[in-house]
């Protein structure tokens, strides 16, 4: 008998885990649009899935993240930190040893000095000025990495709370991953791949309100 429960609780532990992995959502490529235009405050989210990277015995499982570009003609601010006109700032959530919470400007760095990231996938769409304040909020609630809310979970979360149901991207299961976000950017016909991130400022975080710079090692 105990052979049979064993067999038991495994099959239904398999069956768990395919639950939580499986996306039960329904993806039509090309079939929306987002109206936006190259001036004002856009917003971006990009996914990268990591398949380019990866090597044999080594997952790459890729990344997301969110940007926000100024032509607006004047500085903003998104906490303390001036975004000049015609410049851009990027955030997501890391687990890097410093800091396991919200990183800004790693993105770019990584790109520019290690070539990493071809092949990513963005969509932009304009927003006001007004919900900087909750791109700062959202921010301020949700400056962890955990391991159900990861890098992709974060970054959905952001968007879809600033953008609301004009542009909402389709959430997941529990398994949030950069692959299942692309298949939602991928439902859109004006998704940019390789967009520039190189008019973004350095690598800081922050730690009870104190803004910490960050180098990347050699």
């Amino acid at each position: 008998m105990k052979p049979k429960i064993i067999i038991l609780s495994a099959a239904l532990i398999i069956a768990a885990a395919l639950f939580l992995y499986i996306d039960f959502n329904s993806y039509a490529v090309g079939s929306k649009t987002v109206d936006h235009t190259d001036g004002g405050l856009i917003l971006s989210i990009t996914a990268f899935d990591g398949k380019n990277e990866s090597e044999p015995f080594v997952k790459c499982l890729g990344h997301a993240w969110i940007s926000i570009e100024n032509k607006t003609g004047h500085p903003v601010r998104i906490m303390d930190n001036e975004v000049k006109d015609c410049s851009e700032i990027t955030f997501s959530v890391w687990a890097i040893s410093d800091h396991f919470g919200v990183v800004f400007n790693l993105e770019p760095h990584f790109i520019s000095e290690y070539g990493r990231y071809v092949g990513r996938k963005s969509l932009s769409v304009n927003i006001d000025e007004t919900k900087l304040e909750a791109v700062e909020d959202y921010i301020a609630r949700n400056d962890r990495w955990e391991l159900g809310k990861n890098c992709s979970y974060w970054s959905i979360g952001l968007w879809n709370e600033v953008v609301g149901d004009a542009y909402r991207l389709k959430t997941q299961t529990l398994v949030y991953t950069p692959t299942r976000l692309i298949k939602s950017l991928d439902e859109y016909d004006c998704v940019e791949t390789d967009r520039d991130f190189s008019d973004c400022g350095e690598i800081f975080f922050y730690i009870n309100g104190e803004r910490t710079e960050l180098d990347l090692c050699s």
